[in-house]
């Protein structure tokens, strides 16, 4: 009767609670999602869909219309030499200073896990370089290299080698990029790689020296295999960010001389800034980011670098 009177049980409202209170729970994950994904929304599937749309369009900021043309920019592409040359650029450049720095960074990291004091203040001074700008990084090794009053020639000459024509040498001009790089982001595969090191317990390196292991037999049959999933990701990370390099070239050589320099960014550029072919340049960024993912996902698949142990 009470309850027909609009009376409710007295375990309603706690009941009640309980159930908004596990529906909170259930969609409290999904809700501190949106505002992650309404950025991701924002700034990366939408203008991936449209530079997806224009690549399919002879598309210019200052014409009235902007035609569909199919796969025609796809096919001026595959057959523009330029393009080619872009690839095989970008190719040697990303293995070039992709190896030097993981292998002077790894060095660096082995000397600096086994200092006892002044670790902190050799860290710090490392890592100048990846707190510069790399528009500041490459106008200084511009005027470092300048073949009339760089500084590198200075020394080249104190020490009998004579003057060297860094940037305006076809035969230079891409390794002075490549130094450039590997002085600025070698510290950034350094501290991945000594971070992993100071992650790994001392019993391994114990029971190699009762053992017997010598130093390097240590290092080889010790060290990297508990680094090995470490130097993959250090890899993997400098890997996608070497293939974007645009700020260093632009400050240096601006794709030149004779476009030894000239990367598949700076084409991209080239073509679609300065040239206002931006469908041209949208099929250029689309085939790039197939490559680089096509590459990526192979590493991955490969050395199974995000692999979740079992539990034991």
């Amino acid at each position: 009767m009470h309850f027909m009177r609009g009376t409710l049980p007295r375990n309603y409202h706690s009941g009640a609670w309980n159930m908004n209170k596990l529906r909170l729970n259930r969609s409290g994950p999904y809700l501190v999602m949106v505002p992650g994904v309404i950025l991701l929304l924002l700034f990366s599937i939408y203008p991936f869909l449209f530079l997806l749309k224009i690549s399919f369009q002879k598309y210019s900021p200052i014409g009235k219309t902007q035609p569909y043309v199919g796969f025609d920019n796809y096919i001026t592409l595959f057959q523009d030499h330029n393009f080619w040359n872009a690839i095989k650029v970008t190719a040697v450049f990303v293995v070039s200073t992709v190896s030097l720095e993981f292998i002077i960074g790894l060095a660096l990291a082995v000397i600096l896990n086994q200092l006892r004091f002044g670790e902190r203040l050799f860290q710090s001074l490392i890592l100048i370089p990846i707190a510069m700008a790399p528009t500041v990084v490459g106008l200084m090794f511009r005027f470092m290299m300048n073949d009339q009053y760089g500084v590198l020639n200075y020394f080249s000459e104190l020490f009998g080698f004579g003057r060297n024509a860094w940037l305006s040498n076809p035969d230079k001009a891409l390794t002075a990029i490549i130094i450039t790089d590997v002085w600025q982001w070698t510290p950034f595969m350094m501290i991945i790689l000594l971070a992993g090191l100071k992650g790994i317990s001392d019993e391994p390196y114990e029971a190699a020296s009762i053992d017997g292991a010598s130093a390097w037999q240590t290092f080889w049959y010790v060290t990297i295999p508990q680094l090995s999933k470490i130097i993959y990701i250090a890899l993997l990370l400098r890997t996608i960010d070497a293939f974007r390099i645009y700020d260093t070239i632009y400050m240096m050589t601006k794709g030149g001389p004779v476009n030894v320099t000239s990367t598949l960014s700076w084409i991209v550029y080239d073509k679609g800034f300065k040239f206002l072919e931006f469908g041209y340049g949208a099929a250029i960024c689309v085939v790039m980011l197939i490559v680089v993912v096509g590459l990526l996902t192979l590493l991955l698949k490969k050395f199974d670098v995000f692999e979740v142990e079992p539990r034991r």
